[in-house]
């Protein structure tokens, strides 16, 4: 992704649904469809591109996916909006030859596929999605003047100006903060944490443990586990054993970050009698994962025992353009990481009718931030912060709930990144807003939230 909740951090429980105010339906709308009174006519828009250049030959735009790994649900979704946003380009003069390139998530194969790209002459390419996958990539990026726009990498850590990166979505020091709120929310809370080792994920547990903490909450380290770990049930036990150290009146809640492997985790959690009714949360790595809805054991689990697994992913709103009909089939369940793909896809559009098919390197990441300014997609006006990153963003809380006997992802909230300060803090929360599921899961009894 590649990228954003308490003395009780269940937020959906009778007793604190009170404490949020009714809005998540409104948020629900915002973040899968674009508002439909949004201007056509804006002069930076996905729809009002015009080619100012000559474009005679075909352009190679590569697109570095996981469409089998951990992270196939984003990169399948991708893909797809790709596609069609070749459709789009082409419909604008500019004709893109898009060449697909599974990485599996893996770092080392990320590396072997973008150096095959740059051997096809290919100079943009889209991706990757993880943030282990940009660290490992970007020296070669930079010393051979390809830019890489990725619509998942979230790692703060690799906000560098000037660097050959650029990220559709905004850092870990955004979604963090929106996680730390929605778990801070109702007071201090005792959080464990646990995630899979790896850049982007490193970065989102710790702003989430800054923000917790600045909340007056306490924050335990547990369980660190590789890409190629496979014991999932030693991880639970160990999220257990660290659940276990905290105070016996604390509040407490875990917060797990990872891909689509947390749900051997939730589901392993799940037979162990310490983690019942304690709330979990994750990441925008496994979000909408299939994974959790496909494994009844750890989606049972993460819509009852867990809270619903709350995990924050940006929010498509009302100051987006409305999506073409090619994207709207090619995604007619918007993907706000997906969507941002083809925002991506478009902007180098927008740069190479401008500019023509040959522009790179230094000429490329120069003119790839200055169409991206103000660009009205399909996720929203783009604002980048002076490291090429997407400066901020609503998010809505993503969660587990069983419908009819199913479990399906739905939006339980949404998060409102508060108004910047000089100079900039993280400490100042967002506005939530929280319904829970209307059936099954979190807020099962479908009682209204109320205004506090």
């Amino acid at each position: 992704m590649q990228r954003n909740k308490a003395a009780s951090a269940k937020p959906a429980t009778s007793a604190n649904k009170s404490r949020f105010n009714l809005a998540a339906g409104v948020l629900l709308s915002l973040s899968l469809f674009a508002l439909a009174g949004c201007s056509s006519s804006d002069s930076n828009s996905a729809e009002s591109t015009t080619t100012t250049a000559a474009i005679t030959a075909t352009v190679k735009v590569g697109a570095l996916l996981d469409l089998t790994g951990d992270g196939k649900t984003l990169g399948l979704a991708s893909q797809s909006v790709l596609k069609a946003g070749v459709q789009s380009a082409a419909a604008q003069g500019v004709k893109i030859e898009l060449d697909v390139r599974d990485t599996g998530g893996d770092p080392a194969t990320a590396l072997k596929e973008l150096t095959s790209l740059n051997e096809a002459g290919v100079t943009s390419v889209i991706g990757p999605q993880t943030s282990s996958e940009a660290k490992n990539i970007l020296p070669y990026a930079d010393a051979n003047g390809i830019i890489l726009i990725s619509q998942g990498s979230t790692a703060s850590t690799l906000a560098t100006p000037s660097d050959s990166l650029f990220r559709m979505v905004p850092t870990d020091k955004v979604e963090g903060v929106a996680s730390g709120d929605l778990i801070a929310n109702a007071g201090p809370v005792t959080l464990v944490t646990a995630h899979r080792e790896d850049a982007g994920n490193n970065g989102l547990v710790s702003t989430v443990g800054t923000n917790v903490a600045a909340g007056g909450g306490t924050v335990i380290a547990g369980p660190v586990y590789g890409p190629e770990d496979t014991d999932f049930a030693a991880v639970a036990q160990k999220i257990a054993d660290a659940v276990a150290t905290a105070d016996s009146g604390a509040t407490k809640a875990v917060y797990l970050a990872g891909y689509g492997e947390v749900a051997q985790i939730l589901a392993e959690a799940s037979g162990i009698e310490s983690l019942q009714n304690i709330p979990f949360y994750g990441g925008d790595g496994s979000a909408q994962s299939t994974d959790l809805t496909e494994n009844a054991t750890a989606a049972t689990f993460a819509a009852g025992s867990a809270d619903g697994y709350a995990s924050p992913l940006p929010v498509i709103g009302d100051d987006a353009q409305t999506p073409p009909e090619v994207l709207v089939k090619a995604d007619p369940e918007p993907d706000p990481l997906a969507y941002g793909a083809y925002d991506a896809l478009m902007i180098l559009t927008k740069v190479f009718a401008k500019d023509g098919a040959s522009i790179k390197g230094a000429d490329m990441r120069a003119a790839f931030m200055s169409a991206a300014e103000g660009y009205k997609g399909v996720t929203g006006v783009v604002t980048l912060d002076a490291t090429g990153d997407r400066a901020t963003m609503p998010y809505a809380y993503w969660g587990i709930c069983q419908v009819d006997k199913a479990f399906e992802w739905k939006v339980l909230g949404g998060w409102v990144p508060p108004a910047p300060t000089e100079p900039p803090t993280t400490t100042t929360p967002g506005t939530i807003t929280w319904d829970g599921c209307t059936t099954g899961g979190v807020g099962a009894d479908g009682a209204a939230a109320e205004t506090p």
